[in-house]
């Protein structure tokens, strides 16, 4: 089976190193220098104890790879339009593309109404229709990432997880034989890998998580270490988990598996900057629209009251256009 993993910066050079190692028809879709150094001296990681290099087929150019039996995109929200409007050579007829991504998932909307009723579109995350338009709900997957990657250098890549773990379902609630095909192609490569019916689940647990710490990481450049261990930035974290908490389960996620207390205590969080961080310390485009702003859509869509959140999401965006790393979407009409 033939894998691109399209946009292997951190997280993509991180699975693509572990599918190589594996023994799978591993390309990669990278650019600048982190591409010329994976075509001149392999794709290097460092996990834990562990170093290893990896030889795989590298390219700016989709055409140059080809058509894949399974297509795995790691590349952030910002990216995603411009890359689906290129990705039509990697595409079989009938070839899965799982999107790997932080966030709240472009394809949110699609195929399910919450409890109650209610609008749950967020036409933010897709401009113009071009991921629906491009790649569509029947070739789309999600894979929510719990696994710390950083690229220190063009061509290598340090992971800081010790359970690195990634959970796999389809765009539509359910079961899903394409979810577990693809799991299967991606399955017994040095990670934990998991197949979930109930995907916008799995993304609220991890949206308490990273938007409890992003937006305060991005005003401090604290790690979420750092956060936890001050009394008086804990309690912002312990409220921004609630927050997202509120708003999922308005949306009929009663239990996301999140704790407001153990996630801000101190301990909690690793010595890791985010990676909503790493991108503006590296001057890359932000996820602000798919980690921020679309919970605050969804909050005002169902009701719910998020403080915290609306105090600080002003300055965060006023930080990111001050460094010409945001520029925000029109906002849909509840």
């Amino acid at each position: 089976m033939r894998i691109c993993i399209a946009g292997a910066g951190a997280v993509g050079g991180y699975l693509a190193a572990r599918l190589a190692r594996a023994g799978r028809a591993v390309s990669v879709l990278a650019r600048g220098p982190h591409l010329d150094a994976i075509r001149s001296r392999g794709l290097t990681l460092h996990s834990g104890a562990e170093t290893f290099t990896v030889e795989v087929a590298a390219s700016d150019d989709p055409a140059e790879l080809g058509p894949q039996d399974l297509v795995v995109v790691t590349a952030k929200h910002p990216s995603l339009p411009a890359l689906a409007e290129r990705m039509a050579p990697l595409l079989g007829p009938d070839t899965p593309v799982v999107f790997a991504m932080n966030g709240v998932l472009w394809f949110y909307g699609d195929g399910w109404e919450p409890s109650g009723g209610g609008m749950v579109a967020v036409p933010r995350l897709d401009p113009g229709g071009v991921l629906h338009r491009e790649i569509g709900a029947d070739r789309a997957l999600g894979m929510i990432i719990y696994s710390p990657n950083t690229v220190t250098e063009p061509g290598v890549v340090h992971n800081e997880g010790t359970r690195n773990r990634f959970v796999l379902g389809d765009c539509r609630p359910g079961p899903s034989e394409r979810a577990r095909t693809a799991a299967a192609a991606l399955d017994g490569a040095g990670f934990k890998l998991e197949v979930t019916d109930d995907l916008r689940r799995t993304m609220w647990g991890k949206l308490a998580v990273n938007l409890s710490t992003a937006p305060l990481c991005i005003l401090t450049h604290a790690t979420g270490a750092d956060l936890v261990a001050d009394a008086d930035a804990s309690h912002l974290v312990r409220r921004l988990v609630e927050e997202t908490m509120a708003v999922a389960a308005a949306h009929g996620f009663d239990d996301i598996g999140a704790n407001p207390e153990a996630l801000s205590r101190p301990g909690s969080r690793p010595q890791h900057k985010p990676s909503i961080l790493q991108d503006l310390e590296l001057g890359r485009p932000m996820e602000i629209d798919a980690m921020l702003v679309a919970v605050q859509d969804l909050a005002r869509q169902a009701g719910v009251a998020t403080p915290v959140l609306d105090t600080l999401l002003p300055l965060v965006t006023i930080r990111a256009r001050m460094a010409g790393l945001y520029g925000l979407a029109p906002a849909a009409t509840p």
